[in-house]
C-alpha cells in the first residue's frame, strides 16, 4: 500500500517507462534516492532561512555586541 504521494508518482513513472524487472528495480531506487536528496536539500535551505531570519551568523561591528546602551 502506497501512502506517500511521491511513492505513487514514482510507481506511475516506473510503470510508464520500464518493461523489465531489473530496470524497474534500478529506477525505483534511483528515484527514491533522488527524493531523499531533495528532502535533505530542502531541510538545509529551511535551516539557513531560519538562521538568517533570526539573525544568526551576522557579524556585528565592534562595540555593537557588548550590550551597552551608551551611544558609540
Amino acid at each position: 500500500m502506497l501512502t506517500r504521494v511521491t511513492d505513487t508518482i514514482i510507481e506511475e513513472l516506473i510503470d510508464a517507462t520500464c518493461n523489465d524487472v531489473r530496470s524497474r528495480h534500478i529506477f525505483l531506487h534511483a528515484l527514491h534516492g533522488l527524493v531523499r536528496v531533495a528532502k535533505a536539500e530542502q531541510l538545509q535551505e529551511m535551516r539557513q532561512d531560519v538562521e538568517r531570519a533570526t539573525g544568526g551568523g551576522i557579524n556585528l561591528p565592534e562595540g555593537c555586541d557588548t550590550g551597552s546602551t551608551e551611544p558609540t
